[in-house]
């Protein structure tokens, strides 16, 4: 295992991070990540500071210094800085030099703030070519106001469009490395013109009509601000990326395409013999675009966007709104279904229909059919509703059961087998109606469900909080100096004044001490104490999400004890969601095996299904339909919940068919909760839920009904004497249990026993 220590930004004190394995990796290529993006920084400065407009104005290096982002300013303005002694202007480099140091200071003494920067930076540019002005002059002095103006609008154009992603701070950067290497010629090759080259027709390759084109002009102004004679190789550029373009991301015919708009510009190249240089300039331009392997070179140019800027457009309203109109569908196509269910004809599904079968099959023959179904029609009938129950209990008929009704048939034997056959017709198609039926509510019961809990997911995402862009900036720029650059990041504030953050990253792993430390440094960002971020990860994407330390913690233990053997049909799950304490407690019906099936199979669903987001009563239908369609056997299991808002202290207790719950509240202890019908037995939910109000110190108490063998009074003199005692969590269940069991001993009725205790304290 290796330790390192980290840097947050300016000002911050290293924070120990343990790394080992995978995100000991991430962090290494986050290293390695931001020395690069020093380079970077240092590089475009030099070029900045080497960069002269019309060789008289040099307002590029105190531009970037200005405008670059917040891990790259201050090597941005090292490299002009050097760039600008390189040059060597006498004065008027000194009064820049300054400007550029002043600039970076301020940066730093203010970081993310422009204004206190540009005044710093074009104050001191300003005020130094005054001191010098005897010796720099009038014209010094107007191009140094002119050098002012010009590199504020480039740093506010860069802070609001960062050369990172497609815009116009990219353009300005394009600019200034162009006009940096027009002026660097070997022999009348110009360097300058190659790189311009190589730029746009990459740009053009990759099919991108306004990045392209808009990159083309660009170093085409740089050029022929670096040098007027080189105009024509300007021209050549726009005209061969236009050209370009039309090849729609065909390699080859693309730099054919370029090659002969650029010709143009070749052509009109005077004098005639330094058209050569030219060509050769592009020609070397677009030989580097041809060696690029393709797979660089057509890939998607568009960058992650900033991460900040996200928080709290409307795409999020644009996505709840598809959420609520899922849910909408769901629901209709639910009440659809029912609908058309009802308003189906039933047939051949009554005892009339045994009887009309038998008529059509076997009397509609016979010699006797005036007498039997006309002239004696009462008495027929009477026999054949008399053959009704016989038929009920022996599944089939002999000849011999015939009523006395029934006894002048000519053909009983045949007349007993044709309404045996008709009988057994109709019970299957009754046991297959009652099964259409039960599949046909679990259906709509399940599209009624997940439609409330998406209509419910959609109201959260339509109303996600107050964005705070200043805070989410920060979080962004602190994970972006781990080199995890985030794909998203919010910073939000919800209507209790509660602060959340969710950072969306490449997946990647984190330890638990790794997410304890991150805590606590966006704590420290955001100027509050968070708790260590759940961590959800899908589809390649890692999210965070950090949720405020909640005023009470919560401290659960319980017990149980089987009726026979080792095997509890009681399940329990406890455990803490981002805002709240979960506590789920369900008994199967019966004891053994059996019921400790269906009673963990809704425990564990139960528990899957409030992690995702969904309420009690969402989870309970749920539950109660894949109980119903478990099996073919009987089965069900109460379900009991408790949830505690772990800021508020406001308690729900969800209970179907459960056992009183308890609360002890300041010392005094009462039952909470009536009796009701499980779940996984009816086509819906028959659920009680109910409000209480809990402090620090108090308990909640969750238990089977094999523990109230003797009634709840016991249990409430039992809890009030565990509060008063400071008994832990766990002891309280453990002493619940073992005098339940000693209690079911005595009366002789043995059943499973389970007791669940949540206790709340100051966090």
């Amino acid at each position: 295992m290796e330790k390192s220590f980290v840097g947050f930004g300016p000002g911050s004190s290293p924070l120990p991070l343990r790394v080992n394995g995978e995100a000991g990796a991430l962090i290494r290529r986050g290293r390695g990540r931001a020395a690069l993006r020093q380079l970077y920084g240092l590089a475009a400065g030099l070029a900045a500071g080497w960069a002269v407009l019309y060789g008289q104005l040099a307002p590029f290096g105190l531009g970037l210094a200005l405008g670059f982002g917040e891990d790259c300013f201050a090597a941005c303005g090292a490299g002009a800085v050097l760039g600008l002694l390189l040059r060597g202007q006498g004065l008027r480099a000194v009064c820049l030099i300054c400007a550029v140091g002043g600039a970076v200071v301020a940066r730093w003494l203010w970081p993310r703030r422009y204004l206190p920067a540009a005044l710093a930076g074009c104050g001191l540019l300003l005020g130094s070519a005054w001191c010098f002005k005897m010796y720099i002059g009038g014209d010094g002095l107007l191009f140094a106001g002119a050098e002012a103006v010009l590199a504020a609008g480039m740093g506010y154009v860069l802070r609001r469009s960062p050369p990172e992603k497609q815009g116009a701070g990219r353009l300005i950067l394009v600019l200034c490395c162009a006009a940096a290497l027009g002026g660097v010629t070997a022999g009348g090759f110009n360097v300058g013109l190659a790189a311009s080259a190589a730029y746009s027709l990459a740009l053009a390759c990759r099919g991108k009509l306004q990045p392209a084109l808009g990159g083309a002009a660009a170093a085409a102004a740089g050029l022929c601000c670096a040098a007027p004679g080189l105009a024509c190789g300007g021209v050549g550029l726009c005209f061969g990326a236009a050209l370009g373009l039309l090849a729609q991301g065909d390699k080859l015919v693309c730099i054919a395409f370029y090659m002969g708009g650029a010709l143009a510009g070749v052509l009109a190249v005077q004098p005639p013999g330094a058209a050569f240089g030219t060509l050769a300039a592009i020609g070397a331009g677009a030989a580097a675009c041809l060696l690029t392997p393709r797979r660089l070179l057509l890939r998607d140019p568009s960058l992650e966007r900033d991460p900040a800027e996200g928080a709290g457009k409307p795409q999020l309203s644009a996505a709840a709104t598809r959420l609520n109109a899922a849910a909408e569908s769901l629901s209709s196509l639910a009440d659809t279904v029912n609908r058309v269910y009802e308003g189906l004809p039933r047939r051949q599904e009554g005892w009339r229909w045994v009887i009309d079968s038998a008529h059509d099959a076997l009397c509609a023959n016979c010699g006797r059919r005036e007498a039997c179904w006309k002239e004696e029609y009462a008495v027929t009938m009477a026999g054949f509703e008399a053959l009704r129950p016989i038929l009920e209990e022996k599944q089939q008929l002999e000849a011999q059961d015939l009523p006395g009704q029934l006894s002048r048939c000519i053909h009983p034997a045949a007349l007993s087998g044709t309404v045996t056959r008709a009988f057994a017709l109709y019970k299957s198609r009754q046991e297959a109606r009652v099964h259409a039926e039960a599949m046909r509510s679990a259906l709509t019961e399940q599209y009624s469900a997940v439609a409330q809990a998406l209509s419910a997911l959609g109201d959260q995402i339509g109303s996600p909080g107050s964005p705070e862009p200043y805070k989410s900036g920060r979080v962004a720029a602190f994970f972006s100096s781990l080199g995890m650059p985030p794909l998203e990041c919010a910073v939000t504030l919800d209507d209790l004044g509660r602060t959340r953050a969710a950072v969306s990253l490449p997946r990647a792993r984190f330890s638990q001490g790794e997410l304890s430390a991150l805590a606590g440094e966006v704590g420290r960002l955001c100027r509050r104490s968070f708790e260590t971020p759940q961590k959800l990860s899908c589809k390649g994407v890692t999210t965070l999400l950090f949720t405020e330390k909640p005023l009470l913690r919560a401290l659960f233990g319980w017990a149980g004890a089987a009726a026979q053997g080792e095997v509890s049909g009681d399940a329990v799950q406890q455990f803490c969601s981002p805002t709240a304490a979960q506590m789920i407690l369900c008994d199967g019906m019966g004891t053994g095996r059996p019921a400790a099936v269906d009673g963990n199979l809704a425990a564990d669903l139960t528990g899957r299904l409030l992690r995702a987001g969904f309420t009690a009563e969402l989870a309970a239908r749920l539950v109660n339909v894949a109980l119903a369609l478990k099996s073919e056997e009987e089965g069900g299991a109460t379900l009991d919940l408790l949830s505690v808002d772990l800021y508020t202290g406001t308690a729900r207790i969800f209970k179907a068919g459960a056992a009183p719950g308890f609360i002890v509240h300041e010392g005094r202890a009462r039952t909470v909760g009536e009796a009701g019908l499980p779940v996984g037995v009816l086509g819906g939910v028959n659920g009680q839920s109910k409000m209480v109000r809990l402090a620090a110190g108090d308990l909640a108490v969750l238990v089977s009904d094999g523990l109230l063998v003797d009634g709840p009074g016991w249990v409430l003199k039992q809890l009030e004497l565990s509060a008063a005692g400071g008994e832990g969590a766990e002891q309280i269940a453990q002493t619940l249990v073992e005098a339940a069991r000693a209690r079911a001993g005595k009366s002789g009725r043995p059943d499973d026993i389970t007791a669940a205790v949540l206790r709340l304290e100051r966090y």
